[in-house]
């Protein structure tokens, strides 16, 4: 296993490297979605292990989590952005990257094509139908490796007072003191919130809740509840009626998958 993970490590560390003449900033932006791609890797290496998967199936994971951003660096030289919307889907991208270099090298032709699923649809809303128990599998390990990984830095971020405006985390929206009609509805009938119907700062927030609706692990779940995400992002809102119904919503849910 540690072998696995020095070779895929090192194929990652030659790609991120091979970009030369990069901005201060764009050596920032490198940085945090290089540290981003090795937490995700090693949070879907743990929950591999909490799903106690053979050590191939472990090491396909750490795979998936390392490499399911690495269009992201390319991207952003080439469109001076991580807006998917104006520029390209990132999870697509990402898959061309790798088709384009030799990092399948590492795997079998089993293990490229469940990870070529998992990472073409880590960032989709929905995973598509009538797909195998094993790519299904490997989507909702990335799928909750990156998320917990993003709640992290998101509520680290609202946690901090003195934290500077990030506009990569507020979309450069308005703070917003109501939830709009369309994202309230989304969010308690149980559903995930819909990026195209999200209009404030508040209603990103609200979204980040209604992630709790695509975890799929217990173990992810564990995490959530232990780090109080939830907690913290409900602690950066506004109080109103709709944000405390919202948020006990959410809470109730995620409590009962906890528990369950």
């Amino acid at each position: 296993m540690e072998e696995w993970v020095n070779l895929s490590t090192k194929k990652f560390d030659v790609y991120y490297s091979s970009f030369n003449g990069l901005t201060e900033e764009q050596q920032n932006n490198f940085k945090i979605k290089k540290d981003h791609s090795i937490r995700v890797a090693e949070t879907a290496l743990q929950l591999a292990e909490r799903l106690d998967l053979g050590e191939k199936d472990k090491s396909l994971a750490f795979f998936i989590g390392l490499f399911h951003d690495i269009g992201r660096f390319k991207q952003l030289v080439e469109y001076n952005t991580f807006d998917d919307s104006k520029s390209v889907d990132h999870a697509d991208y990402s898959l061309q990257v790798l088709k384009d270099g030799t990092f399948f090298d590492l795997l079998d032709e089993k293990q490229t094509e469940l990870a070529m699923f998992a990472i073409a649809n880590h960032n989709k809303r929905n995973l598509p139908k009538g797909m195998s128990e094993e790519e299904i599998l490997f989507a909702k390990i990335i799928r909750d490796a990156d998320k917990l990984d993003i709640l992290k830095v998101l509520t680290d971020y609202y946690s901090n007072p003195r934290a500077r405006a990030n506009h990569t985390l507020t979309w450069e929206m308005p703070t917003g003191t109501a939830v709009s009609k369309d994202v309230w509805k989304e969010v308690v009938k149980g559903s995930l919130v819909s990026k195209e119907k999200v209009e404030s700062q508040l209603d990103i927030k609200v979204m980040q809740l209604s992630w709790v609706y695509d975890i799929n692990f217990k173990s992810s779940f564990e995490v959530v509840m232990k780090n109080r995400f939830l907690e913290k992002i409900y602690n950066s809102m506004p109080k109103n009626d709709k944000v405390i119904e919202i948020y006990r919503t959410i809470k109730v849910y995620a409590e009962n998958k906890f528990l369950g």
